[in-house]
């Protein structure tokens, strides 16, 4: 664990949020594109990367899903703490989750490769 002030680590959190926010959107956008690709090819190649990247997308959409109620999670953890103990809550510092902030850079890190992989599929078949 690490010590961050209050509202930095309620900054961090909002952020991370916002995050997982725009990856879900951003998936919804690539499955409206895969399956642009689908009508319009019929191949069995074509077919056999696009149930590739339907997989990884339901997983990563799960995956969001998941760190978002973690996020909730820490956000309402950090509330009771200031609720407990409402005494100088801008001097103070708590300990922050590191294991989050690895997880929400973990996925970052996968959801960018997954999105590149996806527009270069895109920019083959489209």
């Amino acid at each position: 664990m690490e010590q961050k002030y209050v509202y930095d680590l309620h900054s961090d959190h909002k952020e991370w949020l916002n995050k997982v926010n725009f990856y879900k959107d951003d998936l919804r956008i690539m499955r409206h594109r895969l399956s642009e690709i689908l009508l319009k090819n019929s191949s069995i190649e074509v077919r056999a990367m696009a149930e590739h990247f339907q997989n990884q997308y339901i997983l990563q959409d799960e995956r969001a899903d998941i760190l978002r109620h973690d996020v909730n999670n820490a956000m309402n953890l950090l509330e009771v703490s200031i609720n407990f103990n409402p005494t100088a809550v801008d001097h103070r510092k708590v300990n922050s989750d590191v294991n989050l902030r690895d997880a929400v850079e973990t996925y970052e890190r996968i959801f960018n490769e997954l999105r590149k992989d996806s527009i270069n599929f895109f920019a083959r078949w489209m």
